[in-house]
């Protein structure tokens, strides 16, 4: 089974997204409701979900190697608090302005981003779609999160 690029993909990412649900649901009404808290709930909710993934991955042989990205918005008091991971992307439409609110985690960001390559380059490259990292590719790390 093949999605975003990942075999399991599709299962990967129905699991962190139950996963993430829970986690969030379930700590939520548990902190005090600040910008840091929030943002460390994103990350711990994404480290919840990549522990689910690769415990998934591990018990049976048609899932060794899935992952997928992740993207999580959650809204509160009228501001968004994002939790991003792999080349999935955030944007945040304003009227008739749209902006790209998260970095891809891709081997070819990674150049663009060094300069060594450019945006233009960078859409035809042959590793495009390589990825740096994704849920399953990483334990005991912490996420990338946006406030």
């Amino acid at each position: 089974m093949e999605w975003d690029g990942y075999k399991g993909g599709e299962i990967a990412s129905k699991l962190a997204i139950e996963a993430v649900r829970r986690y969030i649901e379930g700590h939520f009404n548990e902190i005090e409701h600040q910008k840091e808290n929030i943002m460390e709930l994103i990350s711990s909710a994404m480290d919840y979900a990549n522990n689910v993934v690769f415990d998934k991955s591990k018990n049976a042989d048609e899932l060794k190697g899935m992952g997928t990205t992740l993207e999580i918005c959650l809204i509160y008091n009228n501001r968004a608090y994002i939790g991003h991971i792999g080349d999935s992307r955030t944007y945040r439409i304003r009227g008739e302005i749209m902006r790209k609110l998260t970095q891809d985690h891709s081997y070819v960001e990674t150049l663009v981003k060094g300069g060594t390559i450019t945006k233009e380059e960078a859409k035809h490259h042959p590793k495009k779609n390589m990825l740096m990292k994704a849920l399953r590719m990483w334990r005991n790390s912490r996420t990338r999160c946006n406030g």
